[in-house]
Order: structure tokens, then sequence, then C-alpha cells
């Protein structure tokens, strides 16, 4: 018999009548293009991360590829991402024609692992992307101290907190993204920030082609105010929204404490982008009975990049693949919601 229950998806942006009417008195004005909500959103952004430059984009991806291409990123160099990690920064890197080198990750935080990072420098890298997964800080100092240009990407982990710092005000850059199933949700579109004037003249000066008296490569990577004052209200949110993550969070770590499971680490920066239980099994059957239950589970990265690229070497991105499974985990996720995921879940991790 089919689940009666409405269906419980794996990912939900948390939009209301607020962002429906700051989007409307943006078309009302008749200024949908890039204009003085971008501009404003830009500095309440800068505020926010604790950084003085920030450029607004249509992608987290434009965004990436924009910090790489006024990095002078390109053919011959190469960059060291993760393996485990969404294709965007694959993407990003293969536009600037530099070269992709994987690396692997620490198996209990999912981020990068700092030691394989660093057998894999060569005289040619020029930058490392750093992806804070998930939401949980990597380990920043670690990587400034290998000496090469540390790009942060913050697509998962916006009002993270590394110490006493702000995830995105570490490295030499960092990217941000407001796609839909992101902790703040514009429909599409990115954040550059840096601490480098230089740096930030370059990226707004490629994000856009037109009306320029020379000329040279430029793209079309522009934020719509639109999108933009649906951000500045999402930014406004984006306090409750962390700490009603950290509620379920928490609510699901008393559920799932005594599951054969590894649980994701219970750092105090952390933001619970994604809940990621270890399930130290394929958890292919256990996302497919899930949602014959009602509730959406998915991997939380859905091909690793050595997959794509058919490289052999990376097990602990292999393994975390095969075993990891994200429940979901929202600011719109009732209380009787999230006991539906915990009985459908128990159920099936306990079996």
């Amino acid at each position: 018999m089919p689940n009666a229950l409405p269906y419980i998806p794996h990912s939900r942006p948390t939009l209301d009548e607020e962002e429906a009417r700051a989007a409307a008195a943006v078309v009302a004005s008749g200024h949908v293009a890039e204009g003085p909500a971008v501009a404003a959103f830009e500095q309440e952004f800068t505020a926010h991360i604790g950084v003085p430059y920030a450029v607004a984009t249509s992608s987290g991806t434009a965004a990436l590829h924009l910090v790489l291409a006024a990095m002078g990123v390109g053919p011959g160099d190469e960059v060291v991402i993760p393996s485990f990690v969404c294709s965007a920064l694959l993407q990003a890197v293969n536009y600037t024609g530099a070269v992709p080198v994987l690396a692997d990750i620490d198996h209990a935080t999912l981020n990068l692992d700092p030691r394989d990072v660093e057998r894999r420098l060569s005289p040619r890298t020029r930058a490392v992307i750093l992806v804070h997964m998930f939401g949980l800080a990597a380990d920043v100092a670690r990587f400034l101290g290998l000496g090469v240009p540390i790009i942060e990407d913050c697509a998962h982990s916006i009002g993270g907190i590394h110490g006493t710092r702000r995830l995105g005000s570490f490295g030499q850059a960092a990217v941000f993204s407001f796609y839909a199933t992101k902790v703040i949700a514009t429909g599409a579109g990115g954040m550059v920030v840096t601490s480098s004037r230089e740096l930030s003249d370059r990226i707004r000066d490629l994000k856009f082609y037109d009306k320029k008296s020379d000329y040279r490569l430029r793209f079309n990577y522009q934020l719509t105010d639109i999108q933009a004052a649906v951000g500045r209200v999402q930014l406004a949110k984006l306090d409750r929204f962390i700490a009603r993550r950290r509620d379920i969070a928490q609510g699901y770590r008393a559920a799932f404490q005594d599951l054969p499971v590894r649980l994701p680490p219970d750092d105090a920066g952390h933001i619970f982008f994604r809940y990621v239980l270890d399930t130290g099994t394929d958890c292919t059957d256990i996302i497919r009975r899930a949602s014959q239950s009602g509730v959406g589970c998915d991997r939380p990265v859905h091909t690793p990049l050595h997959r794509l690229l058919g490289q052999p070497g990376f097990p602990h991105a292999e393994n975390s693949w095969r075993q990891c499974l994200s429940i979901p985990i929202y600011p719109s996720l009732t209380d009787a919601d999230q006991e539906r995921v915990i009985e459908v879940a128990s159920g099936l991790l306990g079996d």
C-alpha cells in the first residue's frame, strides 16, 4: 500500500513571504538585472564574513572559475581538489585549461586529507581548493602551512566558524553558492570574498564583458537584483537557519548514538549542511527503502571525481561514497518530520 504521509524530501529551501515580497519589490522597480540590490548584498556579505571585498556571481561554479582566472591559473598549471566532492570543482579547473589533481579525504571528517594533498603538490601547483564539506571546517592551519595559495570552497559552510573566525576569511579567496539546495538559497547564484583589493578588482572586471574599452576574454557571470533581494533576506535569517540545523543534528545524535553507524563530528563550528552517517556498508538499498517509506535520503556526493575520471587510488573517497548516507536536515524540517526520519532511518540502519 502506498505511503499515505507526505514525502519528506532530502533537500528543501526555506523560503516564505518575506523573500517573495523582496523579489516582487525588485520586479516592481523595473531594475531586475545587476544593480543596487546586488551592491547591498555584497556589502552585507563582507560584514558577515569579516573580509573587505565581495563580488556576487551567477553561480558558485562561476565564482570559482573567476577566482582561478583572476589568479592567472591556466594551461600547464595544476590545482589540487578533493575527489569526494561535486563536479563543479572539476568543471571550474577545466574551464581554465589547468590540470585538476585529485586528492583523497580523511574518512572521519570527509574533508581533504592534508597528508595526501602534500604528497600531490608539485612545482606546477598553483592552488588548493579547500572544501569545508557538509558544513564542517577543514584543518585550515595545516593547509595554510603548505605554502600554496588556498581557495576556500564554502558552498556547504556559510556561517561556519573555525576558532574565532568565519569560514571564508582564511584563504586567498573563498567562494559561496546560493543554489536551491544550499544553506541560503536564491535559486542560483554565488559570491567570491577576498581580502585582496587587486584580486577583487580583477574578478569584477572578468565577470562581465560589455562596455569595456579593451578586449580580453571575459564572461557573463552576473547575479540579478531579483536573486540578490532574496539573498539579502536569506542572509538575515542565517543565524536562525544554523541554530535550527544544529537542533536537528542534536536530535539525530541522541536518536542514533547506539546504532552501528559513525555519526558526523559534533564540532562547535559545524553548521550541518548535511547530516551524514557512515553506515559501514553499501547504502544503495537503504536509500531505495527509505524512499519507499516516504523519506528522501541520498549519497552526499553523487559520483566522486575519481570515478568520473576513471582514476584508481582514492580508498577513503571510494569507501565514503559507498557507505555514507545523507538524511534530511534543513530549517523547514518540522519536529514531526524529524521523528519520521528517525523512525525510518533507525529501522533501516538497525537491521
